[in-house]
């Protein structure tokens, strides 16, 4: 081998890796949590939902009211996507009857990981009076005195929980 690459080589052999700055990322890197079952969940509505329009199936919008922290961490922020389904429904009619609605919480958004969700709520219309004296009092009118829709108002808070453990990325700052 000639001198001058052994030269080199002995060169090359001197420098440690000690000497090389470390690397800092400006990204942020992710740990892994779970998010327990049963963890208390805070919602808002974000629209409002009445039994004059809505119908079983039907989905109802939510957005987490309260950010869901892990360990210190937020792992679900205010304003990530919820959802509930409209399970029955039924509208207000003649003789003041009025209005009834339940829903069921489904799951929360986050990304591509569907958080799932368990709770359930219900609504009732508001009491228009009797049958008996919107006749009395309207005569023949008053069989056609509709009673109150039930209704999820648009910033209504509903409480539900986490439906089973879900592992995930939590951010943290890198080092």
């Amino acid at each position: 081998m000639p001198t001058h690459y052994i030269a080199v080589a002995l060169a090359l052999a001197q420098v440690t890796p000690a000497a090389t700055p470390p690397v800092q990322h400006p990204y942020q890197t992710a740990t892994f949590s779970v998010l327990r079952q049963d963890t208390p969940v805070e919602l808002m509505a974000t629209a409002e939902v009445n039994t004059d329009k809505a119908h079983p199936g039907d989905l109802i919008r939510f957005r987490v009211n309260r950010a869901i922290e892990i360990n210190g961490r937020v792992a679900v922020p205010v304003g990530t996507p919820a959802f509930g389904e409209v399970t029955s429904s039924s509208d207000a009619g003649g003789l003041g009857k009025t209005g009834r609605m339940t829903a069921k919480l489904l799951r929360i958004q986050l990304g591509e990981t569907a958080i799932p969700l368990e709770g359930e709520m219900a609504a009732k219309g508001t009491g228009a009076g009797s049958a008996g004296v919107a006749i009395l009092l309207t005569g023949i009118a008053g069989f056609f005195h509709r009673g109150n829709n039930a209704k999820i108002k648009a910033g209504e808070i509903v409480a539900g929980f986490v439906g089973s453990d879900v592992v995930l990325s939590v951010k943290s700052s890198g080092q």
